[in-house]
């Protein structure tokens, strides 16, 4: 017979609801932690008809256990329900009426208990890379290495896998789930949750950009100081992300090399200005979307962020004599207008401005970002043009997607994706193999099918 004895961890309790303007209720809490994080947790809180009638409780509220036991605490943050009983008729003394919770930002459990292990694991989204790697048996351990990143904030970050098992009710099966957390133990002992997560927010960064998909964590376990605290970050509705990038699946990084391409990274990363760390934090967030949306939505948050990028790393150009002439006579048409039409006047007199200052165009501002940085950017859809990246980025702006065709701007989008990915490796002196370029391996990346979506690539109709 198979080993009963793994089990869902289970709580039931007594606690108090406390509601946006402190007034407090008492209620029954019945909770079933999840089998590993990113599995939703079942959570019923319950007003006990012996306190009903109730007056108005306001969202969003706070939840804390009742006990006399202080060695174990339960809280939820940031409560959300949509129904909330105040009444039964007849009235009651027995029994209990459930909330309808609809979001709850974090979920805590600590338990107080003698041990002197200083160890911090941050429970994170499972990568689509990771799912094929390396092999697990009933009989092997429940946590597997994958691989070690020297991170220079928090000293050795470890990769690993791990299994829970829960009986399945009415068999003898066991349900076995896996999940993925990265282990920090820094030497001085000291787990900080909000340092921690600090510093692991440029692995998560990086890491997300290597694998293609957005990395997010989910909760994070702390044995510190006689303590196992435990913390679940929406728990009614943990993170799911996609892979976003070329097909089939191809990943920046492979499990033989995600140690040393990531220590090289975070190396180049912490080693960046100001500047240039913000640039890559923008890059890195609008090319790994945390949920999936449309086209062209994606394609206005990348080029929104290369565009602010090109903007802040240019330098103004001296006039030439036919522009200074072109200013005076902006100035002179502004005037004109200033008295019938102030508007207009001042809308003039800003493009004159503009001018005056030596601002370059959207276009000029990218390929001189490009050329800056060694971007190769020759296979990829064109920044210059009529039917060029920065003409799309006109038409969503100011027309809608409507005007550009579906096939058309998917396939953009998938090249704009990709000169941001390769900007992100040359901002931080990253080489990038000839694989990685993935020439003629996506049918959207070859030559002639480009060409050819191109054609009619505005002849949408609206």
């Amino acid at each position: 017979m198979k080993d009963l004895r793994h089990h869902k961890e289970r709580l039931s309790f007594d606690a108090e609801m406390t509601d946006s303007v402190g007034r407090k209720l008492s209620v029954d809490c019945k909770v079933t932690l999840p089998t590993v994080w990113g599995d939703k947790a079942d959570i019923e809180v319950a007003i006990p008809h012996s306190v009903m009638p109730i007056r108005g409780f306001e969202n969003p509220c706070e939840l804390n256990l009742v006990c006399s036991d202080s060695a174990f605490r339960f809280e939820l943050s940031d409560i959300w329900y949509r129904n909330f009983p105040t009444s039964v008729y007849p009235s009651r003394l027995h029994g209990a009426a459930p909330i309808e919770l609809t979001h709850i930002s974090s979920m805590r459990v600590v338990r107080e208990f003698s041990q002197s292990t200083s160890l911090f694991n941050i429970y994170i989204t499972s990568p689509d890379m990771l799912k094929n790697v390396g092999s697990w048996k009933p009989s092997e351990e429940t946590l597997e290495e994958l691989a070690v990143i020297r991170c220079p904030k928090l000293g050795p970050i470890r990769l690993k896998r791990y299994w829970a098992s829960a009986g399945l009710k009415g068999t003898e099966g066991l349900l076995s789930r896996t999940g993925f957390l990265l282990e920090a133990a820094p030497s001085n002992g000291k787990l900080d949750p909000q340092e921690m997560l600090e510093g692991i927010d440029s692995v998560l960064k990086l890491m997300s950009v290597f694998f293609r998909q957005k990395i997010m964590v989910l909760g994070w376990e702390a044995f510190h100081e006689g303590a196992h605290e435990r913390f679940w970050q929406y728990p009614l509705e943990p993170s799911r992300t996609n892979y976003v990038s070329v097909e089939p699946k191809r990943y920046l990084v492979s499990i033989h090399s995600l140690s040393e391409r990531m220590e090289d990274a975070l190396a180049a990363y912490h080693d960046l200005d100001d500047q240039e760390r913000k640039f890559v934090d923008a890059l890195c967030y609008s090319l790994r979307p945390v949920t999936k949306i449309g086209d062209s939505e994606w394609f206005m948050a990348m080029f929104r962020d290369l565009e602010s990028i090109a903007v802040k790393s240019s330098t103004p150009k001296p006039l030439s004599e036919g522009e200074t002439r072109a200013v005076d006579e902006l100035r002179s048409v502004a005037d004109s207008f200033k008295e019938d039409c102030s508007d207009m006047s001042e809308r003039i007199y800003g493009f004159a401005k503009k001018v005056e200052g030596g601002v370059p165009t959207a276009t000029e501002n990218i390929c001189s970002l490009f050329q800056k940085y060694a971007v190769n950017s020759s296979d990829l859809w064109e920044v210059r043009g009529g039917k060029g990246l920065v003409n799309i980025r006109n038409k969503l702006a100011h027309r809608g997607p409507g005007r550009v065709h579906h096939q058309g701007l998917a396939v953009a989008t998938l090249h704009l994706s990709l000169l941001n990915e390769r900007l992100v490796h040359c901002i931080l002196g990253l080489k990038i193999s000839g694989d990685e370029l993935h020439s003629g391996r996506d049918e959207w990346l070859q030559r002639g099918y480009v060409e050819n979506v191109r054609k009619y690539l505005f002849d949408a109709a609206l």
